[in-house]
């Protein structure tokens, strides 16, 4: 493995959790990402504010990233929004070496009518999947924005009334799922199954609203699993911590979705000893770390906190221990956006535990507002 320098910037729309990991690991951290959380804040050597994704160019992405190394050598890792930058990637100048998987890997990936004949060629099961409206009358279909995150461009495909860069893919009814694993281009290992909830399905509300470690898998299930997840890693040359969606139907079958290629919230809900940032940098200099995941792994649930109506945090307010991404005091949280997120044991696999307490921070934070 390659010596790399111990300045580690970390560019995504959250930054915290990454950033964490690596000040734990005793890496000098700097930080540019869209909150400013104050848990960020306190750890991060330089930080840089990012405007919302959907507002910031790529050349300012990129300016952003190369005004946080101040000219230094460092490593670059990237969390949600390199799906929609990465093109930039082959831009940064020699002092910044990008830590994750390959140009040629995320254009696979984040193009969905690529990514998609890819899974045909692979003879890998995915949702049935068009690029045009002329969709059949059977099933429910869903309209989905290519590189895109956390489930809240997912619509109802007869919302869609003008032409838009979309594609569409039937609905699969079942267990929303993910599988967290290390890849170094020519093996993969495996640390975690997820179930993923969402908001509210049924009202055609698919933004990520939690992720529980407490997913389990029959063979035939992990099988298809290991098989998928050994096709693509040497099909794409995947390197790097990523995760690759998955459906569960009503009779168990699997049915892929898509890879986030980089570092994902579920990381989370490994033990927090565990070097995820060394792993990753080793496994994207080709290096498979050795890693003991049989050691039981603590039943976690990590839920997002939104708001449901416009809270103004109070000034010392004393945050329970279980909550991460903390803004600010005087912040202002508009109505539906993330509050904090909450990072809760679980005895078992559903989400009451998380909307339990959620409603008694929003109660706490409202009666000191």
């Amino acid at each position: 493995m390659l010596e790399r320098p111990k300045l580690l910037l970390v560019v995504a729309q959250s930054g915290r959790m990454l950033a964490q990991s690596a000040a734990r690991e005793g890496y000098i951290v700097r930080v540019a990402d869209c909150f400013g959380d104050s848990d960020t804040l306190s750890i991060a050597d330089r930080y840089l504010k990012l405007l919302p994704l959907d507002k910031i160019t790529k050349p300012q992405w990129l300016q952003t990233i190369i005004s946080l190394s101040d000219g230094q050598p460092c490593s670059l890792i990237c969390g949600t929004g390199i799906e929609l930058f990465y093109p930039m990637l082959a831009e940064l100048p020699a002092h910044i070496k990008f830590a994750g998987t390959s140009l040629d890997s995320f254009q696979q990936i984040c193009d969905p009518e690529q990514w998609t004949a890819l899974l045909d060629q692979l003879n890998l099961p995915h949702p049935p999947t068009k690029f045009n409206k002329d969709l059949p009358l059977n099933g429910k279909w869903l309209a989905k924005s290519a590189a895109a995150w956390g489930g809240t461009h997912v619509v109802d495909a007869h919302s869609i009334t003008q032409q838009t860069e979309v594609y569409y893919q039937q609905q699969i009814n079942g267990i929303s799922a993910s599988v967290l694993f290390l890849a170094n281009g020519s093996d993969f290992q495996v640390l975690l199954f997820n179930q993923q909830f969402n908001v509210n399905a049924e009202l055609n509300n698919f933004g990520l609203q939690g992720i529980s470690n407490n997913l389990k898998l029959d063979e035939i299930q992990q099988h298809a699993i290991f098989s998928a997840l050994q096709k693509l890693t040497l099909h794409l040359n995947l390197s790097g911590l990523m995760s690759l969606d998955f459906m569960l139907d009503s009779s168990g079958r699997v049915f892929l979705l898509e890879i986030n290629p980089r570092p994902t919230a579920s990381c989370q809900l490994l033990p927090p000893d565990f070097p995820i940032i060394h792993w990753h940098l080793m496994s994207t200099d080709a290096v498979m770390p050795k890693i003991n995941v049989e050691l039981p792994i603590k039943k976690q649930l990590l839920w997002f906190c939104f708001a449901p109506e416009k809270i103004i945090i109070p000034e010392n307010f004393d945050w329970p221990d279980y909550c991460y991404d903390l803004p600010v005091a005087g912040s202002t949280i508009n109505k539906d956006d993330i509050i904090c997120s909450l990072l809760l044991e679980q005895t078992d696999s559903n989400a009451m535990t998380g909307h339990l307490f959620a409603n008694k921070l929003i109660e706490n934070l409202s009666a000191q507002a």
